[in-house]
């Protein structure tokens, strides 16, 4: 186990690039990239704000990055620089809430609609490069987070869109291994979409409202997603009823499946971090890093590697063989 040092707040979310770098992003308000065999921070960029949100395209040369809304704005945004941490653009996630007020004077209950910036939670690309989706949250009641909405756009050279709305409760996104298969966690339950722009296609209903992580098994039709205490075994092309799994953590807060589809790493509250067999759908190994709740965790590309991301730190640990 290596530990990586450089974020001086909590580490919210992680990812690999295909040469086997790894790339963080923290309450901070950075953008890391370290070399996971040295430990060494290589690239640090500085963000508007908290960084809850890290993807990279699949050809490497592009890292999206995400946040934290900024209070009274319309508007938040995905940033994109290359892996030297040069800027390469952003894309606008404008959502719309309904707002409520009585108008005293006309005697009157208004309704109108108006822009609101919400923090993006969830950004991923599809694996042919050709699409970028996040989904945002906003606070609820008792200070929760709900499920705030998502975009997705379609990465064509010299586009200029503002991206196609997923539901107005996408809570986290994630796309298949191969193809262009979108899954949308949601208010109780996930949906899942084949074209990343179009309606949904099957979906499967939970027991617990809002399920933080979503990862799709490769060569299998099959997702994960974590809910609550639980993983959800689902079929994205298919009405059959969920398998459950009981995890060791009181609150799954991320997903990730090896790249050979037979290992998930589950990571949430309090810190561990545990690997399932999937054929089994057993839990096989924990780990606690001591790295406080778990935010975020990712397979390195060769699968002999993982990270995970927590409220006081970043690992990388060496995959069990």
């Amino acid at each position: 186990m290596r530990q990586l040092s450089g974020h001086r707040r909590d580490v919210r979310a992680v990812a690999f690039t295909p040469d086997g770098r790894v790339v963080s992003g923290g309450g901070d308000g950075t953008l890391r990239v370290w070399d996971a065999a040295t430990g060494e921070c290589q690239v640090v960029v500085k963000a508007k704000g908290p960084v809850y949100a890290v993807a990279v395209a699949p050809d490497g040369a592009t890292i999206a990055y995400a946040g934290r809304a900024v209070r009274r704005a319309e508007s938040n945004f995905v940033y994109l620089c290359d892996p030297a941490g040069k800027p390469l653009g952003r894309y606008e996630v404008r959502t719309v809430a309904q707002r409520r007020w009585w108008n005293a004077a006309a005697g009157v209950l208004v309704q109108e609609n108006v822009s609101e910036a919400r923090s993006i939670w969830s950004l991923v690309y599809s694996a042919d490069g050709a699409y970028l989706a996040a989904a945002c949250r906003r606070i609820g009641g008792g200070n929760v987070p709900d499920g705030g909405g998502g975009r997705v756009w379609a990465l064509r050279p010299g586009a200029d869109h503002p991206g196609t709305p997923l539901a107005d409760n996408a809570y986290a996104v994630a796309f298949a291994p191969t193809g262009r298969r979108l899954a949308v966690t949601r208010l109780y339950g996930v949906a899942f979409h084949d074209d990343p722009a179009g309606p949904e296609r099957v979906s499967h209903r939970f027991t617990a409202m809002w399920s933080p992580a979503a990862a799709f098994v490769p060569g299998a039709d099959l997702a994960a997603v974590g809910s609550n205490s639980f993983l959800y075994f689902v079929n994205p092309t298919g009405p059959e009823k969920p398998a459950v799994v009981k995890t060791g953590s009181r609150a799954v807060a991320a997903v990730a499946a090896s790249p050979d589809g037979r290992t998930l790493l589950v990571g949430g509250r309090p810190g561990a971090v545990e690997l399932y067999d999937v054929a089994a759908r057993a839990r096989t190994t924990t780990y606690d890093f001591g790295i406080g709740g778990l935010q975020a965790v990712a397979f390195a590309p060769d699968g002999l590697t993982f990270a995970a991301a927590g409220d006081a730190g970043l690992v990388v640990c060496d995959a069990p063989g």
